[in-house]
C-alpha cells in the first residue's frame, strides 16, 4: 500500500442529517467508518455507500425511514481543500449488530435528482436536438444545467413524445439517440466537482489529450520513491476486466455489422449499409479483433453476424421523428453508435490511485483520458497495456484515514507512440 503520509489524508468535518419536517439536524461525522461515492459516464447523478457504527443507538431512535438529507463536507487539510455536496439516504442497505453496545449501518445515499425522478413521470411532447431537449428536461425537472462539451451531435431536431415515464428515463432515451457525425456515441453524466450536467461523445474523450501530465505508473519501486510526484501517481493495484470473448463481441454488434433501411415514402434503400468497426476506430496492429483470423477461407469482416432491417416512412420535408434521419445514409450511426459502446469493454482495467490528486483539485478524470505506464522486466513499457485510457468509472472510497480511488478505463486506441502526453491541467502544487 502508499505510503504517502502517515497521517489522516482527510476528515470529516461535518456530516450533518436531517430530518426538516421532524426539525431534526444531527452530526454524525464521527460515527462513519467508511464512505464510498460513485460517479460513472453512464449516471446523471453521484451515488455512494456510508457505513457508520452506532454505539448510542441514535439511529433507532430516529426511525429512520430513507429520505433523510445528507449534506457532507470533507476537508483534505494537507491541501488546505473543502469538498460539499448534499445527498439523500434512500435506503439501509444493511444493519450488522456488533455487540451489546450498538450496530454497523450501511447506508445507500444518492443525490436528489435520484428521488424526484423515482416520483416523476411524464408524458410530454419535446421538440429540438438532442442536447436541446435534454437541457429542458433537466432544467424543467431537476433545475440542472446541461453542459455540452466539445461538439454537439449531428442529429437535426425532432419531435419525441414521452410515454408517462421518469424524466431520466426520457433523458436517456435521447441520449441513445444522439452521435456525432461519424457514429460515436454520446454520454450524460454527473461530476463529483460540479452541479451541472456533461454532455459528451466519446469521440472528444478519445481526441483530448490525456490530462495526467505524469503518467500513472503500476510499480512497486515507486511506491516508496522519495519523490512526492512518483508516490502519489503510483497505481497500487491494477485488474485486467475486459471481455476477450470474440464470439460476444460479434453478437454484440462490435466488429461487423449489416444495417439495412427501407424508406417506404421514397421506396429508397441505404446504399451504405455494411460497418467495420475498424472504419472508424483505428486499432492498427493491436486490434479489437484478430482482422487474419479465417473461418471457411473467410475473415471476419467478410461475414454478417449482426444484421438489422428498419423501415422508415418521411419525405426530407416532413417532420423528423425520433428514429428519423433527413440522409438515409445517417442511419447506420444508430448501429456504429451501439458497436463503439460495446467495444469499451474490450480492452478494460481497473486501477487503484492515492485519492488526493482528484479531491484537492477541481480536476474532472470522469469522462477524459489518462495516461497509464506498466513497466517491464528491464525499464521498457509494455507497448499493449500501456497508453490513454478512457476513465468510465470511479469508485472514490474514504476509511481508515486514507482515500483512494478506482477508475474502470477502457482503451480504444494503440497510441504507443506516447509515453507522456502533455495535457490542458498537471498536477502544479505538488
Amino acid at each position: 500500500m502508499s505510503q504517502v503520509s502517515a497521517e489522516s489524508e482527510f476528515h470529516f468535518q461535518n456530516v450533518i442529517l436531517s430530518i426538516p419536517e421532524r426539525g431534526i439536524e444531527v452530526d454524525i461525522s464521527q460515527t462513519i467508518v467508511e464512505l464510498t461515492l460513485y460517479e460513472s459516464v453512464n449516471i446523471p447523478y453521484i451515488t455512494g455507500n456510508m457505513v457508520c457504527v452506532d454505539t448510542e443507538f441514535a439511529f433507532e431512535q430516529l426511525k429512520m425511514t430513507g429520505t433523510e438529507r445528507l449534506e457532507l463536507v470533507i476537508m483534505a487539510q494537507e491541501y488546505d481543500y473543502t469538498f460539499k455536496k448534499k445527498f439523500i439516504i434512500t435506503r439501509t442497505v444493511g444493519k450488522t449488530k456488533m455487540d451489546e453496545k450498538g450496530y454497523a449501518y450501511n447506508f445507500y445515499i444518492a443525490e436528489e435528482i435520484f428521488f424526484i425522478d423515482v416520483l416523476s413521470k411524464l408524458s410530454n411532447a419535446y421538440e429540438g436536438t438532442p442536447a436541446e431537449i435534454i437541457t429542458n428536461i433537466l432544467s424543467s425537472e431537476f433545475d440542472k444545467e446541461l453542459n455540452l462539451i466539445g461538439k454537439a451531435s449531428a442529429q437535426s431536431a425532432f419531435t419525441y413524445i414521452s410515454p408517462y415515464i421518469s424524466p431520466l428515463a426520457i433523458v436517456e432515451t435521447i441520449r441513445m439517440r444522439a452521435s456525432d457525425r461519424n457514429g460515436y456515441p454520446f454520454f450524460v453524466y454527473a461530476t463529483l466537482k460540479e452541479d451541472s450536467i456533461r454532455m459528451k461523445s466519446l469521440s472528444d474523450m478519445i481526441e483530448t489529450d490525456p490530462i495526467n501530465t505524469i503518467p500513472f505508473t503500476f510499480s512497486n519501486a515507486q511506491n516508496y520513491n522519495p519523490d512526492r510526484k512518483k508516490q502519489l501517481t503510483n497505481i497500487e493495484f491494477m485488474q485486467d476486466i475486459g471481455v476477450n470473448d470474440t464470439v460476444e463481441m460479434l453478437m454484440n454488434g462490435a466488429v461487423q455489422n449489416q444495417y439495412n433501411v427501407l424508406n417506404l415514402s421514397t421506396n429508397k434503400r441505404n446504399k451504405n449499409n455494411r460497418f467495420n468497426i475498424t472504419e472508424i476506430l483505428d486499432a492498427k496492429d493491436n486490434s479489437i479483433y484478430n482482422k487474419d483470423l479465417k473461418i471457411r477461407e473467410k475473415t471476419l469482416d467478410q461475414y454478417d453476424p449482426n444484421v438489422l432491417y428498419r423501415i422508415v416512412n418521411h419525405t426530407t420535408m416532413d417532420e423528423l421523428g425520433y428514429h428519423d434521419e433527413q440522409d438515409l445514409e445517417m442511419h447506420v450511426n444508430k448501429m456504429k453508435s451501439n458497436a463503439l459502446k460495446k467495444a469499451l469493454d474490450k480492452k478494460k482495467i481497473t486501477i487503484i490511485l492515492p485519492g488526493v490528486l482528484n479531491f484537492y483539485e477541481n480536476t474532472v478524470f470522469i469522462g477524459e483520458q489518462i495516461m497509464i505506464n506498466l513497466p517491464m522486466p528491464g525499464g521498457d513499457l509494455d507497448k499493449v497495456t500501456s497508453g490513454p485510457y478512457v476513465v468510465l468509472e470511479i469508485k472514490h472510497k474514504f476509511s481508515e484515514n486514507k482515500y483512494s480511488q478506482a477508475m474502470t478505463c477502457s482503451k480504444l486506441t494503440n497510441s504507443t507512440d506516447k509515453t507522456l502526453a502533455v495535457g490542458p491541467t498537471g498536477y502544479t502544487s505538488l
